[in-house]
């Protein structure tokens, strides 16, 4: 079952919403112009432009979703019930968090942590003992975040097709940051 079937407010002036079919390139402008500032640091996480079906697929399945802020998308990602192919047949009900860029004009106001923590909620709420994710090993800065944001160092699984770690955290729990005047 999805993690979300139509819009819902995800701050004061942004929307999340599922990715509509026909959209494909708005997700995937998102996530090419994030490969760019990424390959811009050095960084080689992700392909120049992810293939097309992939998004496609992840569409129809209700998987990829869009932030909107003032009718224009600023940032997506995509959750799913399971990864068998980086976390193998995980019998604990997860949502798998993957695929998260934030427009470079979003950037730096926190908007990638309010999205981790709306999932973390929505994974509570929906019974899930877990929020996963895959990263990059070679991204220390990507990993410092996510362990910042609670995430538990789980494995650097060896078959990835990248040099992949793997991170989880308990549904619906936050940082004691977030609680911050």
């Amino acid at each position: 079952m999805p993690i979300l079937t139509g819009p819902e407010p995800l701050t004061p002036d942004t929307t999340v919403r599922p990715a509509r079919p026909g959209e494909e390139d708005a997700v995937l402008d998102l996530l090419a112009e994030a490969a760019a500032w990424l390959a811009g640091r050095g960084i080689h996480q992700w392909p120049h432009r992810f293939p097309r079906e992939s998004v496609r697929d992840q569409i129809q399945a209700g998987e990829a979703l869009l932030v909107i802020r003032n009718g224009e998308p600023i940032a997506t990602c995509v959750v799913t019930e399971a990864d068998p192919g980086l976390w193998g047949d995980r019998t604990e009900p997860a949502y798998y968090l993957g695929r998260l860029a934030v427009t470079r004009e979003a950037a730096g106001a926190g908007l990638g942590n309010t999205i981790i923590d709306w999932v973390g909620e929505k994974a509570a709420l929906h019974s899930k003992a877990f929020v996963r994710v895959a990263t990059t090993r070679d991204n220390p800065a990507l990993r410092g975040l996510y362990e910042r944001r609670g995430f538990e160092h789980v494995a650097d699984p060896p078959g990835a097709k990248w040099p992949t770690s793997l991170y989880e955290k308990e549904a619906g729990s936050r940082q004691a940051e977030d609680f911050r005047p």
